[in-house]
Order: structure tokens, then sequence, then C-alpha cells
């Protein structure tokens, strides 16, 4: 059995009226062709970069999965006949990293409540204060 990430692109309208039958619809599709969830979230909402079946954003969910390699195809198939998957894409994971990429996505609610670093890193952040408390111009 391999371990794969798929991410799914959903319809944001579906999504915002019922957000936990979205998440399951990902889920039963993968269950029904033998896999099993190992992590599954809320990636990110946003804007598409060109409208892809007439939609203009999308709701990305992140899901890492283990399943037979010979049961991939019926799957993505499955993907796309379903009305609420906008788009998908699903890689192989190197044996090597699995667990710590599930282990960072099941912690990854937590981070994405953390403050966003500023524009530049936090090198640029420490030249910017530095400059400010030298009385420089931090601009």
């Amino acid at each position: 059995m391999q371990v794969y990430e798929g991410m799914f692109i959903l319809d944001p309208s579906k999504y915002s009226r019922d957000p936990a039958a979205s998440a399951q619809q990902v889920a039963d599709i993968i269950t029904q062709n033998g896999g099993t969830i190992l992590a599954a979230r809320l990636w990110d909402e946003r804007k598409l970069a060109y409208p892809i079946k007439g939609h203009k954003k999308g709701v990305y969910w992140l899901t890492y999965f283990r399943m037979e390699g010979g049961n991939l195809t019926a799957l993505e198939r499955q993907c796309e006949i379903t009305d609420d998957i906008i788009r998908k894409l699903v890689l192989r994971v190197d044996p090597r990293i699995a667990d710590a990429l599930v282990q960072h996505a099941l912690a990854g609610d937590t981070a994405a409540r953390r403050p966003a670093a500023p524009v530049g890193g936090p090198v640029a952040a420490v030249a910017v204060e530095t400059m400010a408390a030298e009385g420089g111009d931090a601009e």
C-alpha cells in the first residue's frame, strides 16, 4: 500500500453551504476505492488563476491517504464525474517522508492561525527594526 497526497479543489458555493458534506464526499470516494484516510483538512480558499468549469474561486482540500496503486485510476475517474470536485491532483508520497507529511498536515490547523511573517521574511523584518532603532528610514 502506497501513501498518496491528494489536493482537491472543491466547489466553493457547495462547500460554504455544507462544509462537512463536501469533505465527507471526498473521504467517501477514497474509502469506496479501498483507501484509508490518514489526514484531511481545509488548506485554503482562493481565487483560481483561470476559470475552471465556470468557477473563479475554489476551496482547496488537502488529504493524505493509503491505497493500493491499482485503485488509483478508479478514484481519479470518480473524482472527474463528481460535481463538487472541480479539479484534483494525486501524487505518490515517498515512503521516507510520508509520516512527517501526515504529522505536518495534522498539525497544520494550529500553524494556519499564526500571523504571517512580514513581506521579505524574518531577515527583512529584523533589518527594518534595526534601521528604525538607529533613526534611519525603514522604507
